[in-house]
């Protein structure tokens, strides 16, 4: 079986339970404290980071963080092991990192959500509404984003009308909802 590589332009940033994970700063947190992790380990979470809850081969970790190098497995699974005891996981019971015998490994925390890229983030979404017809538009824009994202995940839909994955297909589902109403409501404004 053969994997891509990862593209270098998703720099992972994201929360999951205490930690915060910013690839760009090349920087580990557990409640706002640094978490020592060596570059190689921290690039192989970074790439687990990238695929939530899907497997990465061994294959494409060695090549995304080793580089086409002459290593083995045994050097991915060091890695592994340092990531897991720097994060508290127990590969018995993963709450982080996944094993998927003699295939690789899956990242498989529970989101807290994404960082925010830069403190200017509000008064970049109000610049760009600066009409009704705008804000209409984003609305409408951000609920697409949260339809393609419920329909990667694979967001079940059930006879009752609800949809199931759990707590973030529900959050995602009720914020659409709410996006779609606050987009009915605007445009009926715009006439």
């Amino acid at each position: 079986m053969t994997s891509q590589p990862f593209p270098k332009a998703d720099v992972v940033r994201l929360r999951f339970d205490d930690f915060e994970l910013d690839e760009a700063d090349a920087r580990l947190t557990r409640a706002g404290q640094p978490v020592p992790l060596p570059p190689k380990p921290f690039a192989v979470l970074c790439a687990l980071a990238r695929s939530p809850r899907r497997l990465v081969t061994k294959d494409a970790l060695l090549d995304n963080v080793w580089g086409h190098r002459f290593v083995t497995d045994s050097v991915l699974k060091s890695a592994v092991s340092d990531v897991r005891a720097a994060l508290g996981d127990d590969s018995k019971q993963p709450r982080y990192i996944e094993t998927v015998s003699l295939r690789g490994y899956r990242f498989v925390a529970e989101p807290a959500g994404a960082l925010a890229q830069g403190e200017g983030a509000m008064e970049t979404v109000l610049s760009l509404c600066r009409s009704d017809a705008a804000l209409v538009d984003l609305i409408r824009s951000v609920a697409t984003v949260l339809e393609h994202e419920q329909q990667r995940l694979g967001v079940v839909s059930h006879a009752s009308g609800g949809s199931h994955v759990g707590a973030t297909a529900f959050s995602s589902a009720k914020i659409l909802r709410s996006l779609r109403h606050s987009a009915a409501a605007a445009s009926g404004t715009l006439a």
